[in-house]
Formats: structure tokens, sequence, C-alpha cells
């Protein structure tokens, strides 16, 4: 047995500097484990075995980079220390600073690669225009460690997502996009909508959003 914490941990944040990191570094190692296997980003990656999991790691500590950058929380799962489920999102009316922008399109140049950083730079442009018009929250990534899958911390870090959604005085509820199929039908058992289908780069991309229940 195993007991859930969740914690909202700001990249950011001044307080307990060293943990901070260990834990964002955990966090990161958490997300290469859970997409290494046929999701979006490995696929763009287009590189396999220890290289994969070389640039999905330096890909996903740029994600955490801007995420601080914006101040943005990162809500993770704990067990015994160890981050287990991790949901990386945005706040209604969040911007990524330009400078923090540019610095990530050089660091996944230079450390993946020009071709990675220009598909991601280009497919998220793509992808900004099926953004609901009105506030909402942005789910870009949700992962959970393989040991710990089908165990219900994806449903709980989802209800969490919910629950600030709709606790939001302005946010109309969560947008998201996969690249799996058989996630499409996991979250509209969630309330979620299919949106969008797209083909970015020759890989299938569902746009998904769910309103708050008050909406």
């Amino acid at each position: 047995m195993y007991s859930i914490q969740f914690d909202v941990v700001k990249p950011n944040d001044q307080k307990g500097d060293c943990a901070s990191c260990t834990l964002r570094e955990r966090i990161a190692q958490l997300l290469v484990l859970a997409f290494e296997n046929g999701s979006g980003l490995s696929r763009i990656c287009q590189a396999e075995g220890e290289e994969l999991r070389r640039q999905l790691h330096l890909l996903f500590q740029t994600a955490i980079a801007m995420q601080a950058a914006a101040n943005q929380p990162l809500l993770s799962a704990i067990k015994d220390t160890q981050p287990i489920g991790v949901a990386i999102f945005t706040e209604p009316e969040s911007l990524f600073p330009l400078w923090a922008q540019v610095r990530s399109f050089i660091q996944i140049s230079f450390g993946v690669s020009p071709l990675v950083a220009w598909r991601m730079w280009k497919n998220s442009k793509i992808l900004k225009k099926h953004h609901p018009p009105d506030p909402h929250y942005y789910l870009t990534l949700l992962g959970v460690h393989p040991d710990f899958q089908k165990m219900g911390i994806a449903r709980a870090l989802l209800d969490e997502i919910h629950a600030r959604s709709e606790a939001h005085p302005i946010s109309t509820g969560v947008y998201l996009e996969t690249a799996k199929s058989k996630n499409v039908t996991l979250y509209q058992h969630f309330g979620y909508r299919l949106m969008a289908h797209l083909e970015l780069n020759g890989i299938e991309t569902f746009i998904m959003f769910r309103p708050n229940r008050n909406e």
C-alpha cells in the first residue's frame, strides 16, 4: 500500500532550493520513463534507446524551466518522497516570456537537433490556433511512472486539475492534446470532448477540451 500527496511545486521557489532542484530532476526522469514508448515526443525525436532517453530528458528539463519562467506550478503525486506521477499545466492567461522561448529553442537545437526544435516550434504554432478563445487551463503533460500505472494516479491528477479549473474565477475548462488514440476514450470518460483531429509531422494529434461543469 502507498499514500499519495499532492504538492504544487513552483520550479522557481526560493525555499529549499537544493531540494527543489532534486525534485525537478526526479520529475524529468519520471517523464522519460512515462513517455519513451510510443509517445508523440518520442516519435518527433526519431531516436532509440539511450539516445532517445537522453533527448527526452533534455526536453523535459526544458519544459520544467519554461514553467519556472512563467511562474507556473507542477502538480506531483509523491510516494515515499519520490514522484510517481506529474501533471504540467499552465493557468489561464499565463504567458511564457519571449526570452524563455528563445532559450528553449536554442537548448533543444544544440541538445537534441535543430530539426526537432523546428518541428516542436512549428507544431506549437499550429496547435495554438486550436485553443479555445476563452480563458482555460492547458494540460501540457501528464505522466505516471510505468510501475504505478493503472492505479488511479492519472485519475487523481486529473481530478485535481479539474477542481482547480472549476474553482478558478475565469477558467472555462481544461484543454489538452494527445498523440495516442487510445487516450481519447480515456479522456472522454472524464468529460473531455474531441475538438479536432490533426496530423503533425506524420503524427496523429487529438485535440480535446473539458468544459467546467458550471459552464
